[in-house]
């Protein structure tokens, strides 16, 4: 009784009073491989974080909810928009309260980040420029986006954006400069050309549209060794079980 009590005073923080006829919440995540849970090599806890957040949403809501994954490995912004979020809103639909995860943008930086330009980038810091670019566009995708998301499911419904960790950051991964070099895409160089990072973009977003942001960077950065996967890209079994605890604790937040 007293946990049904404390869901419901938490229910009614973060969405607002609960009806007597409350419908069933919904959890639905979008994103890529972070969310498909590619590199769990903890498969008891059920695969990637999604189980576990929606383990932790059950107790919080005191309702399990109905869990909607379509996060696609290797999935881009371009097509986590296109592709991902007409089913999102399906599943979401008729159902209340919604929450929703969202990752993506490090699979947009991957063709540059190790195609040639790399390269030139350890050599010249004029590349940044191409970078920034990049970035730009990734950004604009995120917000169209975050942005539908916000207008579809109204100003209720919870959506949580994960940055994007540096798994090169992982021993043996990658030689320092190209280490360096992710750190840059990722958190930006202040006084230069790319002053603004991936995670600085996402954050930004997550401000406009009243999302909560899950910060992995600095939390994946500490402890890369045991929280990336031996792929040196995915997060382990104990990465993902870290998103989840990043996830609940974003979601609790305050707005």
């Amino acid at each position: 009784m007293r946990l049904l009590r404390l869901s419901t005073v938490l229910v009614a923080l973060v969405f607002g009073p609960v009806s007597a006829q409350s419908l069933t919440p919904a959890y639905v995540v979008v994103g890529d491989s972070i969310e498909f849970g590619l590199g769990d090599n903890i498969p008891g806890d059920g695969i990637g974080y999604v189980p576990l957040v929606a383990a932790f949403l059950t107790n919080v809501l005191g309702q399990a909810p109905v869990v909607q994954n379509v996060g696609v490995p290797f999935a881009q912004t371009r097509e986590i928009w296109r592709g991902q979020l007409p089913i999102a809103f399906r599943a979401a639909a008729g159902h209340a309260p919604v929450v929703v995860s969202w990752g993506g943008g490090g699979n947009d930086l991957t063709d540059v980040a190790t195609g040639p330009q790399a390269a030139a980038c350890r050599q010249s810091a004029s590349c940044l420029g191409r970078f920034n670019g990049l970035l730009n566009e990734t950004e604009q995708t995120i917000e169209r986006t975050i942005g539908d998301l916000r207008q579809r499911l109204g100003p209720n419904a919870v959506i949580l954006m994960r940055t994007q960790y540096n798994a090169l950051l992982k021993q043996g991964c990658a030689a320092p400069d190209v280490v360096t070099l992710g750190n840059v895409t990722l958190e930006g160089l202040p006084g230069s050309v790319l002053d603004r990072g991936l995670n600085d973009r996402i954050k930004s977003v997550a401000t406009k549209y009243g999302a909560k942001v899950v910060d992995l960077f600095l939390p994946f950065a500490a402890k890369a060794d045991t929280f990336v996967a031996s792929d040196c890209v995915h997060p382990s079994g104990a990465g993902y079980q870290a998103i989840a605890t990043l996830s609940g604790a974003a979601f609790l937040a305050a707005p």
